[in-house]
């Protein structure tokens, strides 16, 4: 005998035809999920009531001639209540496509009125007429839940929050698409976590009931349809995710801000987007278990930007806190959270958190004996652009990577000692490689001041030929030469090739550099110091020496093109950058630019040009807003950022977009304050002229921040929108010590550093602790120095 129906939750489904949606809810309701009561009506009834005449088929309809009798078939219990009747068709909930909407659910429908049910069922039945007569048609009745919340979630692998979309009430227009409802990230639950108690309880329910899903259904992705009564969440349906959800992702120009320019090249953004999938495999290294499909860079109107969520995600799947990554790249979490024990335990138990952290404490020598390579491809950075490209895309790639393990090194220290508020203090003592690129220009500046007809020539921007000045210069050139502004888009020129920035700053005396007395704090925290330093003067070492690959690969492919320029086919050496990177490798063989090429890239440069993007937003922000300036949109007097070092200051706003070092008529060192968008050694020269810098994107370990605490000027970092707020002329009081600049309304300000200058003995003190200029064994001398 042929059952007509099986009762949900009986288990009977396992090992049958029938659909997959059926028989979930059959699993899920024998393993005590909590699903509303109800019956599965198989396909068989439908072609048995058609056989009897219960049922006739006119075209795509079915229609019911004997409801009470279909019903007897169908062996309807008694339900408590109205009912849904959904579909269940064998062509639902497949991984490949899921028809989710395309089939009929019939809700609250009275049971004992056999005319409504039979006229529900035909209708479900009705809906995949069309369809194939080889696909099943089951049908589920189950009991209305009364819902005071209700909707869809997705619990997708790759994401650290469930994706939930509700209603308030039933839910079945939401999950159909006739209404929009309201979005809501969940944290995703592991295994034996429990809903934090500040949640509504609804949603602490619907945690717990995703968390079963995934422990009962396995590893993937699930879309869940439930529905929530105020005492119990019930599982409606659960379906394979056909088609990854696009969710809202932050974004942040963070790490990218500090050495690319405002509108990278065309060339090196899409150097950034291709290396971006192995710069996130570095982490999948330790933990196979991260996403390995999100994209960790994305490109919007030619900016590459960093997939914050991506980042601090990660920071949670790891049970590590957020703010080590918010606070040392800048940006907001859309989730904070602190460090998490359990998750600790699992990943140390796993041995990921034990392999992470012993990468990330030998990071410091892995990169000293990987800077042999590096000198190597600088050596031979390769005569075809396949080779450069190769050598260019290898160095970008481990740039990054050693860049991200010095930084989650040294992360935790630096947290500390800023809780401490300690950092600052043992910074200024500190001298990196990148702030030694202003301390050294020290012998050039004393020869200047003892030749004053050199003068002329360096205010015009000219190197002087005098054999005594071009004897220091070419030693300094030789160390630091290959570093620039922006100095991460290969595109920019090195300090050798432009040196108009470094120039007027030779007409200036060395700013005295303050170095506080050692506080009791500062004292006992010193340990930790001893252990951050390194990592910090490896990271500003190691982008020191990938910097001479950089340039060295400049050279080679400025070189090749002009072999391209020669034939004809480029118009300069320059039209390489406004390539992508597949354009330049075809050169190699064989492509020519049609007539009008570079013209029309050109446009689309300078169309994208005109948008001024945030350095932080999510993924459906409307961008278009940031056509153009957007400065009157913002008018706050007062921002808060990250505090980097002590001192108060009022002056007038400087505001740059890119470095210079001559200060606009009327401005005087004393009463500048700079305000930037993000910075690197690039920017030192313009630190040498103000007394006072604002920056509006970058973290404690930003390549600028290392060297604004230990230059010691009043700065903070990490001010959003202080680029809009503030324009050039502004008069503006910065409080460095409390992390705020303010906007004054006043005609006039006296200005300058209100913190005392340092005394002689303070001065003496500076001098021992500068290394000696330029020593000839200078460049082993660093690579060893702790």
């Amino acid at each position: 005998m042929v059952e007509i129906s099986y009762i949900l939750g009986a288990g009977h489904t396992e090992g049958t035809a029938i659909g997959s949606k059926a028989r979930h809810l059959d699993k899920a309701a024998n393993q005590g999920l909590p699903v509303p009561p109800g019956i599965i009506v198989r396909d068989e009834s439908l072609q048995i009531a058609l056989l009897q005449g219960l049922i006739i088929q006119r075209g795509n309809e079915y229609i019911c001639r004997e409801p009470r009798k279909l019903i007897d078939l169908l062996n309807v219990p008694d339900f408590d209540g109205l009912v849904a009747v959904r579909s269940a068709f064998g062509a639902e909930d497949r991984r490949e496509r899921s028809y989710a909407g395309q089939f009929e659910t019939v809700l609250n429908v009275d049971p004992t009125n056999a005319t409504e049910l039979a006229r529900a069922m035909t209708k479900v039945w009705s809906s995949a007429a069309e369809q194939s007569p080889a696909l099943r048609r089951e049908v589920l009745i189950m009991k209305m839940v009364d819902a005071q919340y209700a909707g869809v979630a997705f619990t997708e692998q790759a994401y650290e929050d469930d994706l939930v979309n509700y209603a308030k009430g039933v839910g079945h227009k939401l999950v159909s698409g006739d209404h929009a409802g309201e979005m809501l990230h969940l944290p995703m639950l592991w295994r034996y976590e429990q809903p934090a108690k500040s949640r509504p309880a609804w949603q602490q329910r619907l945690q717990r009931l995703l968390r079963n899903v995934r422990g009962l259904f396995g590893k993937a992705d699930w879309d869940v349809e439930w529905a929530d009564d105020g005492k119990h969440c019930y599982l409606l349906q659960v379906r394979p995710v056909t088609r990854a959800t696009r969710r809202n992702e932050a974004f942040t120009l963070a790490n990218h801000k500090e050495n690319l320019p405002e509108h990278p090249s065309y060339f090196m953004t899409d150097v950034v987007a291709q290396a971006a999938p192995h710069l996130f495999e570095h982490f999948r290294h330790y933990d196979g278990t991260l996403p390995e499909n999100r994209p960790f860079i994305e490109i919007f109107y030619g900016r590459p930007y960093i997939n914050l969520s991506l980042m601090t995600e990660m920071m949670r799947h790891l049970g590590l806190p957020t703010r080590l990554i918010t606070a040392n790249i800048g940006g907001v979490a859309d989730q904070q959270q602190g460090f998490n024990v359990g998750r600790m335990l699992i990943k140390i138990g796993q041995i990921v958190l034990p392999k992470f952290a012993l990468a990330q404490l030998g990071a410091v020598q892995r990169v000293q004996a990987m800077e042999v390579q590096v000198i190597e491809r600088a050596h031979n950075p390769g005569t075809t652009f396949d080779t450069q490209i190769d050598n260019l895309m290898w160095l970008y790639t481990i740039l990054v990577t050693e860049m991200f393990s010095l930084m989650i090194a040294t992360g935790p220290l630096t947290l500390l000692l800023r809780q401490m508020g300690t950092l600052a203090e043992h910074s200024a003592r500190h001298r990196t490689i990148s702030t030694r690129l202003y301390t050294d220009l020290a012998p050039l500046r004393d020869y200047v001041a003892a030749h004053p007809e050199l003068q002329e020539d360096l205010k015009a921007g000219h190197v002087p030929s005098d054999a005594g000045f071009q004897a220091l210069w070419n030693k300094y050139m030789e160390r630091y030469g290959h570093r620039g502004v922006y100095e991460s888009d290969i595109a920019r020129p090195r300090y050798h090739e432009a040196p108009v920035n470094l120039l007027p700053t030779l007409l200036r005396p060395q700013r005295p550099q303050h170095i506080p007395r050692r506080t009791l704090k500062g004292w006992l925290t010193l340990p930790l110091w001893w252990w951050a330093r390194g990592p910090i003067h490896a990271r500003e070492q190691w982008r020191h020496t990938v910097m001479q690959g950089f340039d060295a690969i400049r050279e080679a492919m400025l070189t090749r093109a002009a072999y391209f320029v020669g034939r004809g086919i480029l118009p300069n050496m320059a039209a390489i950058w406004q390539l992508s990177v597949h354009e330049v490798r075809h050169l190699e063989h064989g492509w020519h630019p049609e007539e009008g090429f570079f013209e029309a890239r050109a446009a689309e440069i300078e169309q994208m040009s005109h948008y001024h993007l945030p350095d932080f937003f999510h993924r459906f922000d409307n961008l278009e807003d940031y056509h153009e300036d957007i400065s009157e949109a913002f008018n706050e007097d007062t921002l808060h950022g990250i505090s980097l070092t002590k001192g108060h200051v009022q002056g007038r706003a400087w505001v740059l977009k890119e470095p210079a070092s001559t200060l606009p008529e009327g401005y005087t060192p004393e009463t500048t304050i700079l305000i930037a968008p993000s910075i690197d050694a690039g920017w030192i020269p313009a630190f040498d002229t103000v007394a006072g810098v604002v920056v509006e994107t970058g973290g404690d370990l930003s390549h600028g921040s290392i060297i604004l605490r230990e230059m010691g000027l009043p700065a903070i970092t990490n001010v959003q929108h202080v680029m809009h707020a503030i324009t050039t002329g502004d008069h503006v009081q910065l409080d460095a010590s409390m992390g705020v600049v303010s906007r004054l309304e006043i005609a006039s300000v006296p200005g300058g550093v209100t913190e005392a200058a340092p005394s002689e003995e303070i001065a003496q003190n500076l001098s021992e602790a500068l290394p000696e200029p330029l020593p000839e064994d200078f460049t082993e001398k660093t690579k060893s120095e702790p």
